[in-house]
């Protein structure tokens, strides 16, 4: 083979051998976006499980002092009722 014909095809495989490391590149950059992306995505499920749990804890304290505040009222309207009733039998 002369020698202008192997500098040639040297360089034609020099120029794929670029082409396929550029795309090797490109493809490894694509993947660790890929990963950054499924992590982000992992955090934001843990955070919005976090988040639920934290409301139904919550929404079961509102419950109890609900409860609470209605018994509180009940007590009050019994007292109210004890003491009207006291002071119209002593009116």
């Amino acid at each position: 083979m002369p020698e202008d014909a192997l500098e040639a095809v040297v360089a034609r495989l020099d120029t794929a051998m670029s082409r396929v490391e550029g795309v090797a590149r490109t493809m490894r950059e694509r993947v660790r976006r890929a990963e950054i992306a499924a992590v982000e995505a992992r955090d934001a499920d843990v955070d919005r499980a976090n988040l639920a749990e934290a409301l139904d804890q919550a929404r079961g304290r509102e419950a109890v002092l609900q409860d609470a505040a209605q018994a509180a009222s009940d007590a009050l309207d019994t007292a109210i009722t004890d003491l009207r009733d006291l002071l119209s039998e002593k009116g």
